[in-house]
Parts: C-alpha cells; sequence; structure tokens
C-alpha cells in the first residue's frame, strides 16, 4: 500500500502530517527523540500548534523500520542538523523519491538541503517543496499554494499525494531557484523584522523587501537559477508572508535583535529554529566566493555574529552610493 512518511517532528512536519490526514491519507512521523516521539503519539498535539488534534492516521515513531514501507518520504529537518541526521538514513532512501521541505543552506559546506540528501544520505531522487506556508496555517487547514520542483517522477508522485483539499500545488524544474529563494528570503525577513522594531515605517521596509530580493535574485542567477523563480511563490510569495506575519520566525529574531536581546538569547527565549541567522552566514560566504554583492546580507551576518549594533547596520545600507536599480 502506498504510504508517505516524514522524517521530523518539528512543526512543518507535523503540519504537512496534519494536512495528510485531514485529505484521508495516512503516514508515520519520524523522530530520533523516542521521549518526544511517545508524547506526540500519546497526546495528539504538538506543543508548537496549539490545541490542533492530529489525526489518527498518523503515528508517530523512532524506528526507522517503521519507515521503509514508504514510498515517499518528506524531509522536515532543520538545515544545519540535516547532514547529522542524514547519516542515519544513509543506505536507506537510495530507491525512494525524498521531498525537502528545508529553508536554509549549510553553513560549514554552502550546500542546499538537496545537495546534503545527496551526499549524505545517497539519495538519487530529491525535490523540493517551497513557497509561503506557515505550518500553523497549515496544521488550521487554511488554503496555501506552493511549488513543487525535482525530476518528473518526483513532481508526479508529489502532486498525486499532496494536492488537493487546501494545497494547490505548481510545478518547476529549477530546483536551485526554489531552495535558494526559500533560504535567503529568512535573510531578508530578519533585516525586515528590525527595521519594524525601530519604528522605521514601511516605506523603508518596503524598500528593504525589494532590495532584498534583488540580492536574491543576483545570487541565484550567479549559481544558475532562474530569475523568474524569485518572482513567483517560492521568491517574492514567501518573501511577502515571511516579511509580515506574526507566525514569522526569522521577523520575530529581527524584532528581538531590535529590542537588544542577541542571538543566543534570543533563541533560547523561543526554543525555535531561525534558519536565516545560519542562512546568513552561508550566504555572503556563497556571495564572496561567486564574486555577487550582498550588502543587506552581509550587514544581518554582521548584527548576527559581530555584534553590530543595528541602527548602524541600517545606517551602513542606506549610506551607500547611488546606483542603478536594475544593475
Amino acid at each position: 500500500m502506498a504510504s508517505t512518511a516524514i522524517i521530523g517532528t518539528g512543526t512543518w512536519g507535523t503540519a504537512m502530517a496534519i494536512h495528510l490526514a485531514r485529505n484521508g491519507q495516512s503516514c508515520v512521523v519520524w523522530g530520533r527523540d523516542a521521549a518526544k516521539v511517545a508524547e506526540l503519539q500519546r497526546t495528539r498535539r504538538h506543543p508548537g500548534l496549539g490545541d490542533i488534534e492530529i489525526g489518527a492516521a498518523v503515528q508517530f515513531t523512532a524506528s526507522c523500520d517503521a519507515v521503509d514501507s514508504a514510498d515517499l518520504i518528506l524531509w522536515a529537518v532543520p538545515t544545519q542538523h540535516t547532514a547529522a541526521i542524514a547519516h542515519i538514513w544513509a543506505g536507506r532512501l537510495t530507491a525512494v523519491p525524498v521531498l525537502s521541505l528545508g529553508k536554509g543552506i549549510e553553513e560549514k559546506s554552502l550546500r542546499r538541503v538537496s545537495e546534503v540528501l545527496a551526499g549524505e544520505a545517497g539519495c538519487t531522487q530529491v525535490g523540493v517543496l517551497s513557497g509561503p506556508s506557515h505550518a500553523e496555517e497549515i496544521a488550521q487547514g487554511k488554503s496555501a499554494c506552493l511549488v513543487v520542483c525535482g525530476s518528473d517522477a518526483v513532481i508526479a508522485l508529489a502532486l498525486a499525494r499532496l494536492h488537493g483539499p487546501g494545497l494547490r500545488l505548481y510545478s518547476s524544474q529549477d530546483v536551485v531557484g526554489v531552495e535558494l529563494a526559500g533560504a535567503l528570503k529568512n535573510v531578508v525577513a530578519i533585516a525586515t523584522g528590525i527595521c519594524d522594531g525601530l519604528g522605521c515605517g514601511d516605506n523603508l521596509k518596503a524598500a528593504l523587501i525589494t532590495r532584498g530580493l534583488a540580492e536574491m535574485r543576483r545570487l541565484g542567477r550567479a549559481l544558475g537559477a532562474n530569475d523568474a523563480t524569485f518572482a513567483g511563490l517560492a521568491g517574492i510569495g514567501d518573501l511577502m508572508t515571511t516579511c509580515y506575519s506574526p507566525h514569522g520566525r526569522n521577523r520575530a529574531l529581527g524584532l528581538a535583535l531590535a529590542q537588544g536581546q542577541t542571538l543566543s538569547e534570543h533563541l533560547a527565549s523561543r526554543g525555535s529554529v531561525a534558519e536565516g541567522a545560519w542562512t546568513a552566514r552561508s550566504a555572503r560566504a556563497l556571495g564572496d566566493r561567486h564574486g555577487v554583492e550582498l550588502p543587506l546580507t552581509s550587514e544581518v551576518e554582521s548584527v548576527l555574529w559581530a555584534a553590530k549594533p543595528v541602527a548602524q547596520a541600517l545606517d551602513s545600507l542606506l549610506s551607500r552610493s547611488p546606483k542603478e536599480e536594475n544593475a
């Protein structure tokens, strides 16, 4: 019997499990923390998703063997932990399509999640699902439109399994662009959170989003992505949601930085991952490697990792010399 397995017990993976169950499909969710898995199985609630009940069609497990019968894997592990978790699954996912839900760039290697899965777990069929997709809203059954990309076979299976009431999918062949867009928009969201936290107003916020998108597109172009991807769901669609929604973890990080918190203080108080913090470092390194200027990303990285004052970082951006907008 065809089945879907989800690797990762975070809010996003659990929200996708709830979506599947709501549409009459069974799935198994794997986590390496046996105690957390047992608690999810017992309570049928995820602490990050409020009082939303997880249907009986969703089973939680800490056993890798329980996943072996799945013919589609949704990879819902934070980017910086993907390599370590992928090692656990090395050799077990070579023949099954894997759809990455991650939105980040590995800090040390500068690899996208699909590249990490191919390199560390030996995955040969890797696709990507991205776009404006807060876990809270998916879990609540609110409608969303996302983009799925990869080989024709991976796209066909994802469309057959995930497309349906509450979730409309579009297809793409631009894996590089979709992954980069999903990762880089988090850095822009941190910048707009800082802008909101400092009370800089809508004019500057709109400018940061627009110029952030230009940076995303420039780096994507250097890495072989399609410009049009950044004008789509994975690009401007996800960017707008992340920069404006109260659910956005990266925007919340920017707000906290504007209020004087450090990165470590904020992460400790939230108990959740803001992928953009690490992506800022990775993206800047990629920009340096490929000769791409990323001023907004560089300033966000300096605030996060070099303790540059947020007001000074904004001033550095705004005091740059005039230039042609589309250069």
